[in-house]
């Protein structure tokens, strides 16, 4: 997407494409990463950063959210500094705390229209809306620097980068890493997480095959047989006699039974299938570590100036900024 430089007198803020800035060498210049979540998923892209050029502090990325994989719409929006992490080797910018429903809630961002009302709704967004209405009243000089006094603003995820990176980086039993102005102790701790997984502790296979037995049934069956009977009569012929006395047939037929045999499937028991669920409480014990730091001061000398993050440079000026 297409954009123009603008500088607002209001909130100092400016875009770093096109201006007298750049960012410091040993800082990392964050343009064109991939943005993600800690899954993996694009966001989208970094296209520009804004600073602040009184304090030259980075205060927003522009992410071009097209080619997200988060069905979100392809515009561009600011994300404050300090929620974005950078990944230990690869060029991605790691959004780890965001969800896609605030990237939908942000305002579109238009070339430079960086106003009061924009930055609040930002802050209420990934703030929380009591600190944003707590803010409402910030006016562009008098109270700037406190509306930026807050983690949204931290560049410590771009610091944890920076120093595991380098020739000096925290490892074995070291105490301190030494980087570019100063000595950063990385405060770990140990946080416990316990989840669930499922296993297989057995089951119940059941087949069915076809059996085949025997039976045998008595049965009693009639069959008909015809019987001839000649018997030698003489006796004179009667009408009745004569009557008959003529050409004939007779016929007579026999029957018999036989065995009819039919089979019938009936449903004689039923087998079913289900599992019971029973749940049970149990309780996990480990030793979580953490990091303690004990600092003792040894004078007050002089206030001492020096910041982290990134740096901006301005002719042969070199500052760093947050």
């Amino acid at each position: 997407m297409e954009r123009d430089n603008h500088y607002s007198q209001a909130n100092r803020l400016q875009e770093l494409s096109g201006s007298d800035y750049e960012i410091a060498d040993h800082q990392p210049n964050i343009k064109g990463w991939t943005v993600k979540d800690p899954q993996g998923q694009t966001i989208g892209e970094v296209d520009e950063l804004i600073f602040d050029v009184q304090s030259r502090k980075v205060r927003y990325m522009v992410v071009d959210l097209e080619g997200s994989t988060l069905d979100l719409e392809p515009r561009d929006v600011l994300i404050p500094i300090g929620i974005a992490d950078l990944h230990e080797s690869e060029d991605d910018v790691i959004l780890p705390s965001v969800t896609a429903e605030q990237l939908r809630s942000l305002p579109t961002y238009h070339k430079g229209s960086i106003d009061q009302e924009h930055e609040t709704s930002i802050r209420s967004i990934f703030g929380g809306l009591g600190a944003a209405a707590a803010l409402t009243g910030h006016h562009s000089d008098r109270n700037q620097d406190d509306f930026y006094n807050h983690e949204l603003f931290s560049d410590r995820g771009f610091t944890r980068r920076r120093t595991s990176s380098t020739d000096n980086g925290y490892a074995g039993t070291q105490t301190n890493n030494s980087v570019e102005g100063g000595t950063v102790i990385p405060i770990i701790e140990e946080n416990l997480e316990v989840g669930k997984r499922e296993v297989e502790t057995g089951g119940v296979h059941v087949s069915s095959r076809m059996v085949e037995r025997p039976v045998e049934e008595h049965v009693r069956l009639r069959e008909e047989r015809v019987v001839v009977e000649r018997t030698p009569v003489d006796r004179p012929a009667t009408a009745s006699d004569l009557n008959t006395f003529q050409e004939g047939e007779i016929e007579l037929t026999q029957h018999a039974e036989v065995p009819v045999v039919s089979k019938e499937a009936r449903v004689v028991e039923e087998v079913s299938l289900e599992k019971d669920v029973e749940e049970r409480e149990e309780v996990i014990r480990e030793t979580l570590r953490s990091t303690e730091v004990d600092v003792d001061r040894l004078n007050t000398g002089a206030p001492d100036t020096s910041g982290t993050g990134l740096g901006i440079d301005l002719g042969n000026d070199r500052s760093t900024v947050i």
